[in-house]
């Protein structure tokens, strides 16, 4: 079943095809689902329901679920996936490029490669285009981009859509409150704010 349609879905329909799912199959669907989805999903549902959906998921999957979550609705918190690819400054391109092929966790789709110190601050950015253009030996802090854009994990929505505008992003890391990556937004996502704020201003 495509699992990613649910969040797709009018929200009536939605809350009636969630009544009829199976806990364990609901548990299943939003495991599958990128955080950002899944954390759309569970915030629909009774309390009570949404913990025994948490409680029946992996502990990885929960726990990244539950970072979501701790944010306010209609915050990059909310927005931000939290599967991204973070390697240090001191590796090369073709230890990244190992790296890249021997995890089996990465996210399904990325653009962007993070660059984070030992305390997980983000100290630049590589886009995959670039690096796959450069040769295996180059140290990674060579052709990173350090004055990469951050999003603050708590900023307002309607503000991280207009700093994607504002800087043509096709996506940003997002920090927590000690500058600690804990996600990346994408410019996919932005879109829909920005859509969903036009209908609220037609209306």
């Amino acid at each position: 079943f495509p699992y990613e349609v649910l969040s797709e879905l009018d929200e009536t329909v939605r809350d009636e095809l969630l009544c009829e799912l199976p806990k364990e199959k609901l548990a299943t669907a939003v495991a599958d689902l990128e955080s950002d989805d899944a954390a759309y999903i569970l915030e629909s549902l009774e309390e009570p329901d949404k913990q025994a959906i948490l409680d029946l998921m992996p502990a990885g999957d929960r726990a990244a679920l539950e970072r979501n979550l701790e944010y306010p609705e209609e915050t990059a918190g909310r927005l931000m996936q939290t599967d991204f690819v973070a390697v240090p400054p001191f590796w090369n391109v073709g230890q990244v490029i190992d790296y890249m092929r021997e995890t089996e966790d990465l996210p399904e789709t990325f653009s962007d490669i993070y660059v984070v110190d030992p305390s997980h601050h983000v100290v630049g950015g590589v886009d995959l285009s670039r690096l796959l253009r450069t040769n295996r030996e180059v140290p990674i802090e060579k052709i990173m981009d350090a004055e990469r854009q951050v999003v603050l994990a708590t900023a307002d929505q309607e503000a991280v859509a207009r700093q994607f505008e504002r800087y043509d992003l096709k996506s940003a890391p997002v920090v927590d409150a000690d500058r600690r990556l804990v996600g990346v937004v994408t410019v996919d996502d932005v879109v829909e704010v920005i859509q969903e704020e036009a209908e609220e201003d037609l209306r």
